[in-house]
């Protein structure tokens, strides 16, 4: 079984990620898992990409290209598994996580232009070269990489955080964000009693226990933190407002809208919140983040708890 970056999506009509197919798929673009094929000009590998259709708090392993019987002149395919053996710089864990170049995953903060929009389907030119972008030696099978990855979401660097915070490798890992790297433990900061001015001026990803109300005459959510910030001589619970709107303009608005109406329904309303914003005081009673799109902001339910309880295997044998 071979391990692919990128695979040719027959429905999309390019060559692309897994963590864009995740987004296509529940942005309605694409909708089976299994319409890939290896990008090699020399092959055509049927490919699957698993996890494509779970919910992010569901998955054990991020999305990821499956592949098997590439032909003999394949250039894209990385490799079958192979065994570890003691002193290998591959070392199996409960994420399944292969420890690589260590380079910096990026955020990118805005979206292609377009990226959504259906492209349209043609027969696939077998002349042109497929180029992978970022080809890389040495993968086990279907083991994630721990090499940088591109992403678009918050949600796929909260994978990630609560990944690195079980394995006590926050400090390790970075994320490059417009030209600058900075470590995971850096970048995500809990809601906790901090003041205002303390707080870095560049935005981070807050996060913490929220409590999500619908407020239907203004077709508004109201997020509110069950912590507090300090506001001069105040503490005071930060909140934010995502309008229907907004969600109505988001491509992927399926991965929000199903949560915040669970949530907000519920009797306990409480869920936890991450959001890539920075808190600003509006006057002296009011804390308040502003939200500029919805892929700054993910939502997990409440046995997240559980699961950042859990430490890992490769956590209990680095102790």
């Amino acid at each position: 079984m071979a391990s692919l970056e990128e695979a040719y999506s027959y429905e999309y009509d390019d060559i692309i990620d897994a963590e864009l197919a995740y987004d296509l798929y529940w942005a309605g673009v694409i909708s089976s898992k299994s319409s890939f094929e290896c990008p090699s000009e020399f092959c055509e590998a049927k490919v699957t990409c698993v996890n494509m259709d779970a919910e992010k708090q569901d998955m054990q392993q991020s999305p990821h290209f499956r592949s098997y019987n590439h032909s003999s002149e394949c250039d894209a395919s990385i490799g079958k598994k192979q065994k570890v053996s003691a002193g290998s710089k591959y070392e199996p864990s409960a994420s399944k996580v292969v420890k690589s170049d260590q380079e910096s995953d990026t955020f990118n903060l805005h979206r292609p232009r377009n990226q959504f929009t259906k492209k349209k389907k043609g027969e696939r030119d077998k002349g042109k070269k497929r180029a992978i972008h970022s080809r890389r030696p040495n993968v086990q099978g279907e083991h994630e990489l721990q090499s940088g990855s591109n992403y678009y979401a918050v949600r796929s660097l909260v994978t990630k955080f609560i990944r690195y915070k079980k394995d006590e490798m926050l400090s390790e890992h970075y994320v490059n964000i417009s030209g600058k790297d900075i470590s995971y433990r850096e970048l995500f900061k809990g809601v906790f009693n901090q003041p205002l001015e303390a707080l870095p001026k560049e935005e981070r990803i807050y996060w913490g226990v929220a409590y999500i109300n619908h407020i239907p005459d203004k077709n508004t959510y109201r997020i509110v933190f069950k912590n507090e910030m300090q506001h001069g001589s105040n503490y005071i619970r930060p909140s934010f407002f995502i309008s229907e709107e907004q969600i109505e303009a988001y491509p992927v608005n399926n991965l929000v809208t199903k949560r915040l109406a669970k949530i907000s329904e519920s009797k306990d309303k409480r869920a936890f919140i991450f959001l890539y914003s920075k808190p600003h005081g509006q006057g002296p009673n009011f804390i308040n983040f502003d939200l500029d799109s919805l892929d700054y902001l993910e939502i997990r339910y409440l046995d997240l708890f559980d699961e950042l309880k859990k430490p890992t295997k490769l956590a209990i044998q680095q102790r």
